[in-house]
């Protein structure tokens, strides 16, 4: 019974995530520049098949898994390299890809990281996810005084 009442609560928890997961990755500029949104599409994807490859113990999963973390994690480098002015979500958002992609190579390669590494990755989801929506909908620019 326990098993069934975790799984309800957590699955409002987990369309949260994908949703603002959605309105984060719709709301990049990474979009703009066509060669790394390739690459991270392209990473994505890669990441997407290895866990299937993974989940259904054919060959080749965790190399998927390691070479689609790998492009994310270029791409978004690049990407935050290339960016003129840098905020705090921008930097959080880096560590956020750079903690999710790596426990997806510790799922392949250190299984015993695998656990802390998803942790600092959810904790970084969710100041990402704070401090976006508090920017883009709470924050209310100061008025003009004249």
């Amino acid at each position: 019974m326990s098993d069934f009442i975790a799984t309800w609560a957590a699955t409002p928890l987990a369309i949260l995530k994908w949703v603002l997961l959605g309105l984060l990755l719709t709301s990049s500029g990474i979009w703009n520049n066509t060669r790394l949104a390739i690459g991270l599409g392209l990473g994505l994807a890669l990441v997407g098949v290895g866990a299937l490859f993974k989940i259904e113990h054919w060959v080749f999963g965790d190399q998927l898994l390691i070479g689609g973390a790998l492009a994310v994690a270029i791409a978004y480098s690049l990407w935050f390299r290339t960016k003129s002015q840098r905020e705090l979500l921008d930097y959080l958002k880096l560590a956020w890809v750079l903690a999710a992609m790596s426990a997806v190579v510790a799922m392949s390669l250190f299984r015993p990281w695998l656990k802390p590494l998803a942790s600092i990755a959810e904790a970084l989801f969710w100041a990402v996810a704070l401090l976006f929506v508090y920017q883009r909908w709470i924050r209310r620019p100061a008025p003009d005084s004249e």
